[in-house]
């Protein structure tokens, strides 16, 4: 007799294949029990994507009270977890607290370990460790959730926005500040919202690079991807000169400004450049698996790193159209990604 399956699950009494471990927040449990994504978000794709590869795939969301997720894990039994987590309780600078869970349960588990989530998520201090790499990156300070606001004589303009952000959060129109008065009333205007410490970085003239690296199984290096651009086809008075909330969050914001994503056009030697040092920051930043890291290039051709994203957006458009992970069709990409953690773990197990 076939076994039955559940729309969304597994057959059951079957081991499942994928745990799609991912955020409460990010859709509803119905009155059967089942947890259903937001139809059109980055988990209800990636559930479709993977069961049309034939795999056993099941949603489970992270749960504030531990024991429940945990009992969900051991119930499924899954050969890897996906891990699309980005919070715990609303609270986004303790997803390094999830991968820590999966470690202790030796599951194993897609993307970066505690170490790597940290270290991504903490703007001033992976900017230190790549400055150290001999990568420019902006002038910066930080000022604390409480206390005077002072500018250690660092040159306006400045961009200013949590330490400890993601997705640009709280990263609006006037995050960009040229002046003192400017500044203390932005700092002012986020203390207010959030009781967190706040980066405030040089702002660099120049374009948006995105460069997303993706695992290459069996090789120590990861694949780096071409460089992607964010591309402002309209200019003049409130155009976008960064990539705000808004702009990553309002389609019709980017259709008004003609917003774009494209795949990067650089000489020879400026992607050597790109490759070498994202393999390096990959790596000092104790990455795994995927991930993106942001840059600008100034006028002058510097390359200045920005920030790196250990859960980037893994939507196929999440820029644009099929250029996530430029030039790997998107379900190839899950499947590098998914064998990279299985490796992983096999690798664990025999050590």
């Amino acid at each position: 007799m076939a076994k039955h399956r559940e729309k969304g699950g597994a057959a059951a009494g079957a081991r499942c294949d994928v745990a799609l471990l991912v955020d409460a927040e990010a859709g509803e449990r119905k009155s059967n029990g089942l947890f259903v994504p937001e139809r059109s978000s980055v988990e209800a794709y990636l559930l479709r994507e993977l069961q049309s590869q034939g795999l056993r795939a099941v949603m489970l969301p992270f749960e504030a009270g531990v024991d429940v997720t945990i009992s969900g894990l051991r119930a499924l039994n899954p050969r890897v977890v996906f891990n699309l987590t980005e919070c715990v309780d609303g609270d986004r600078s303790q997803d390094a607290a999830i991968a820590g869970m999966l470690d202790l349960l030796k599951i194993p588990y897609t993307g970066s370990g505690p170490g790597g989530l940290r270290l991504a998520r903490d703007k001033a201090l992976s900017k230190h460790i790549v400055a150290d790499l001999g990568v420019a990156v902006p002038r910066y300070f930080v000022i604390p959730s409480k206390g005077p606001v002072r500018n250690p004589r660092v040159p306006y303009p400045l961009i200013v926005k949590p330490q400890f952000g993601d997705g640009s959060d709280e990263v609006r129109g006037n995050s960009l500040v040229k002046n003192e008065r400017e500044l203390r009333e932005r700092v002012r205007v986020l203390r207010r919202r959030i009781n967190a410490p706040l980066i405030c970085e040089e702002f660099i003239e120049g374009r948006d690079l995105y460069v997303a690296l993706l695992a290459d199984v069996g090789g120590s290096d990861p694949g780096v991807m071409p460089a992607v651009e964010l591309v402002i086809g309209r200019r003049g008075a409130g155009a976008p000169t960064f990539a705000s909330f808004k702009l990553k969050n309002d389609g019709a914001y980017r259709s008004r400004w003609r917003i774009r994503w494209r795949v990067a056009k650089l000489s020879s030697n400026l992607r050597r450049d790109v490759e070498s040092a994202s393999r390096a920051i990959f790596h000092a930043l104790e990455q795994r698996d995927y991930g993106r890291i942001d840059y600008r290039l100034t006028p002058d051709g510097r390359l200045v790193f920005i920030e790196a994203n250990a859960n980037p957006d893994l939507h196929p458009h999440a820029m644009g159209n099929n250029v996530c992970f430029a030039g790997v069709e998107h379900g190839a990409a899950l499947r590098r990604i998914i064998a990279a953690a299985l490796a992983r773990g096999r690798q664990r197990h025999r050590g």
